[in-house]
């Protein structure tokens, strides 16, 4: 086969949707995503510039990937509620 007859088949198609927000709504949303009660988000940490990463399938399936992740910063710039560091 040369290639010139082959059919190509699509990827399926992905979409991205990236929030940029306060900390207690990523908490809420993620809680409401998980279907868990909505007051759970109060038990949830999320460090300030971390990174959570939910997934929904096609099926309506919801999974957590990563909560409040910072492994992108290092020690000296991760800060929750101001402090600086783990020292909170």
């Amino acid at each position: 086969s040369n290639g010139e007859n082959e059919e190509i088949k699509p990827h399926p198609k992905h979409e991205f949707e990236i929030i940029v927000c306060h900390g207690n709504v990523i908490r809420f949303f993620a809680c409401r995503a998980l279907q868990i009660p909505p007051e759970a988000w109060l038990r949830l940490c999320t460090f300030n510039c971390s990174l959570t990463y939910l997934t929904i399938r096609p099926t309506g399936s919801v999974s957590c990937r990563m909560l409040g992740d910072i492994g992108h910063l290092g020690l000296a710039n991760s800060t929750f509620s101001g402090h600086p560091g783990f020292n909170w």
